[in-house]
């Protein structure tokens, strides 16, 4: 539903909207894992690194793990974790639905960490062949088969982003210490407001959060309108484990950054099952049940 009156651009956000939403936002079926979108409006702010650790981290503490390139066009997963890529998203679109375990296994990738890939299409041009149809039916089955589901996106509003968020649990947004990119977190987070979407489920994580650049932590909560929930410290060995393709919380899990992405996993993590509590008066059990009827 429109309220008019509205801007123009309001208009049209809403009506891009809800044609995703037509063409397939709505999961079907039962979707038991977590589905947590990386965003960042404004491109370079370091959400392929955050999705990446964030998956890694996930899976050192044994989840089943599938994480998703949705950047179609230039998707740099498979090489952040140097992987090569024998299927991607397009052979995925070209097999068609249905988008079943078994034809979804086939076309993921196993990373050395245990995590599963769907690396996005290997040109630009291929990008044109994943169908916001067959991605919904993709997430919904990924989401039976797995214990999280982590999703890269591309920089914007895409049809292939809105749809995402719509079936998402939880939002990760990512921005940095510069002016531009703040401006644009906000503009990310006021648009995901505009959207409905849950504001108790949107994580605000800063990237480089100790880059001395004249911006504190105060000018983020003033400009933004929230503080991070968790800072990303600059580390010099980052870069190094990006072009290795190995992310820092495998290759220096001692490091403040490696320490940051598991206090994000944290926030995503299964908590674990809580341990029976023995009834007061219960009749002794064991190796104490036998020494008792000795007696």
């Amino acid at each position: 539903m429109i309220t008019l009156p509205q801007s123009s651009e309001q208009v049209a956000f809403t009506l891009e909207k809800v044609i995703a939403r037509r063409k397939g936002l709505a999961v079907p079926g039962k979707a038991n894992a977590p589905l947590v979108a990386v965003l960042g409006p404004k491109g370079g702010t370091g959400k392929t690194l955050i999705a990446t650790n964030l998956a890694v981290a996930l899976a050192q503490r044994d989840a089943n793990v599938v994480l998703v390139d949705l950047d179609l066009q230039f998707g740099d997963i498979g090489l952040a974790l140097g992987m090569s890529p024998e299927h991607t998203m397009y052979d995925l679109m070209r097999a068609g639905p249905p988008f079943d375990h078994e034809k979804l296994e086939r076309h993921l990738i196993r990373h050395s960490s245990g995590v599963k890939v769907l690396i996005a299409p290997t040109r630009p041009d291929q990008a044109s062949a994943v169908s916001i149809d067959y991605l919904r039916d993709i997430y919904a089955s990924l989401r039976t088969m797995c214990d999280a589901v982590i999703v890269d996106t591309p920089p914007g509003f895409t049809p292939e982003v809105i749809a995402t968020i719509d079936v998402s649990t939880e939002i990760c947004m990512v921005g940095m210490l510069d002016s531009l990119s703040l401006k644009n977190t906000k503009l990310g987070l006021e648009t995901l407001d505009l959207m409905g979407y849950d504001t108790d489920h949107v994580s605000l994580v800063l990237n480089r959060a100790d880059s001395r650049v004249g911006i504190t932590h105060d000018d983020v909560s003033m400009i933004v309108g929230r503080g991070p929930d968790v800072s990303i410290p600059s580390d010099r060995e980052i870069p190094r484990s990006i072009n290795e393709g190995t992310p820092i919380v495998a290759s220096k899990q001692s490091s403040g950054a490696a320490k940051a992405f598991r206090a994000l996993a944290d926030r995503y993590a299964k908590p674990p099952a809580p341990k029976p509590t023995p009834l007061r008066g219960a009749p002794p059990s064991g190796v104490r049940a036998l020494m008792g009827r000795r007696r």
